[in-house]
């Protein structure tokens, strides 16, 4: 009996010694508390103002270059045809890619986030590729469009 009651006593010192070792430690891996707010990176060019100002040039471009493609048919001027795919490819990875970018975060998502980033670059190419076959081999987009249209 009295060795169960020395037992007793000596468990929480212990674990006690234990939870404090524990916390040194974790305080060297981790900087300040949970209510401290998150580090943010440093400031990028590329991230900054050219890639919100390339967004926004793509975007609005989007709107003549259809009309373009839609006035001249693709197959008297594949030049547009081609624009226009690879303007509305690039248009939706953007899109995609900031949605990844705000609901994947890599900090919450470690795993998850890098394979949807590097699944999106690979659908991308691969769509790419896909409307490139289409407007070289096929009648090409603006024609499919005056065809879809029309029916």
């Amino acid at each position: 009996m009295a060795s169960a009651l020395i037992a007793r006593a000596a468990f929480p010192r212990a674990l006690a010694r234990r939870s404090i070792a524990r916390s040194a430690a974790i305080q060297a891996v981790y900087k300040g508390t949970v209510n401290d707010p998150t580090t943010f990176p440093p400031p990028s060019r590329a991230h900054g103002s050219y890639h919100w100002s390339f967004e926004r040039l793509l975007s609005a471009s989007l709107v003549p270059l259809t009309v373009a493609a839609y006035a001249t048919t693709g197959s008297n001027y594949p030049i547009v045809d081609g624009l226009l795919g690879v303007s509305l490819v690039m248009h939706s990875h953007i899109g995609f890619d900031a949605c990844l970018v705000d609901y994947v975060h890599k900090r919450k998502f470690p795993k998850i986030a890098p394979i949807a980033t590097w699944t999106l670059r690979a659908t991308t190419v691969g769509v790419l590729i896909g409307v490139y076959q289409f407007n070289t081999n096929d009648i090409g987009l603006a024609e499919l469009i005056a065809k879809v249209w029309a029916a």
